[in-house]
């Protein structure tokens, strides 16, 4: 498990209690945190109708996006790219394909969310590449 700093510990706190959920990673890019929380809990982190993101996002002041993990490499990388065709993984390597109309959303505004999806990858399946097709 990596050491957070007391900006993250702050928003995790924050969002686990809102939530009722565990986080297992953050990362904080700009205005937004991301939360990696555990294997089917997606769903009560975001709360009915998403009442309990809305609330964390009001209290934090900050824009909120959720990952769920797993512990299969492919259904985690799923889980971060919905919109991926195909996910083939060889040695610590991933490569996914998704449609051109949905690279934009999965690359983000200045790669930001392609750079946290890596991050998430490396820290928690030891995963050291991502190749979109």
């Amino acid at each position: 498990m990596r050491e957070f700093g007391a900006e993250e510990i702050k928003y995790i706190t924050i969002f686990e209690e809102c939530t009722g959920t565990e986080v297992r990673d953050c990362i904080v890019e700009g205005d937004t945190i991301y939360f990696l929380v555990e294997k089917g809990k997606v769903g009560l982190a975001i709360g009915k109708n998403g009442f309990s993101i809305r609330n964390a996002q009001k209290l934090l002041r900050k824009r909120i996006k959720v990952f769920e993990y797993d512990d299969e490499e492919e259904k985690f990388v799923r889980n971060m790219i919905p919109q991926s065709n195909t996910v083939s993984i060889k040695n610590k390597k991933v490569l996914v394909t998704v449609d051109i109309k949905d690279r934009g959303k999965v690359i983000g505004k200045n790669g930001s969310n392609i750079k946290v999806i890596k991050k998430f990858l490396k820290r928690n399946a030891g995963i050291e590449n991502l190749e979109l097709k």
